[in-house]
Order: structure tokens, then C-alpha cells, then sequence
């Protein structure tokens, strides 16, 4: 992998110095997936609903699981954002 450009001391290093990062970057992936699964079968879910009544249930419980995803991603990416100007005023 050294041949690529990808080191696994790097990945090591990297991760011993910035584990206080590592909540914030799982949060960013889980909305990443999140986003994807929703978009690739949530439209499904919906279109298979019997009754209208469940429908309006999915739609409501889809609304807030985007708006938490929404603040979730919004909080974690502010916490990346302060960690890495942080770290370019420190240098």
C-alpha cells in the first residue's frame, strides 16, 4: 500500500493524535448511511403502505428522523470544523 501513497503508520498515527474526533466522524458516516438507505428504500416503505393513516405515520417519522439527522451532521461537522481551525492557528 506504501506503493499508493497510503501508509498504515500514517492511519495510526493520525488516529492516536485525533481520537477526540472519532464520535464526530462515526456521526458524519451514520448520516452519510442514513441518507443513502433512506433515499434508496424509504420511497419504497411508503409506496407500500395500506392504509393512508400509515402513511401519514411514515411520513411523520421520516420528517423527524431528517430533521435529527439534520442536527446531528450540523453538530458534528461544527465540531470538525473547530477541531481543524484549531489546529491551523496552533501552527
Amino acid at each position: 500500500m506504501a506503493l499508493m501513497g497510503i501508509d498504515k503508520a500514517r492511519t495510526t498515527h493520525w488516529l492516536s493524535h485525533n481520537r477526540d474526533a472519532l464520535p464526530s466522524i462515526t456521526a458524519v458516516i451514520a448520516v452519510a448511511l442514513f441518507w443513502v438507505t433512506g433515499a434508496v428504500g424509504g420511497i419504497r416503505y411508503l409506496a407500500d403502505a395500506s392504509t393512508p393513516m400509515a402513511m401519514l405515520t411514515g411520513l411523520y417519522l421520516g420528517l423527524a428522523a431528517v430533521a435529527v439527522s439534520i442536527i446531528i451532521a450540523t453538530l458534528a461537522l461544527n465540531d470538525l470544523a473547530r477541531r481543524y481551525a484549531r489546529t491551523r492557528n496552533r501552527r
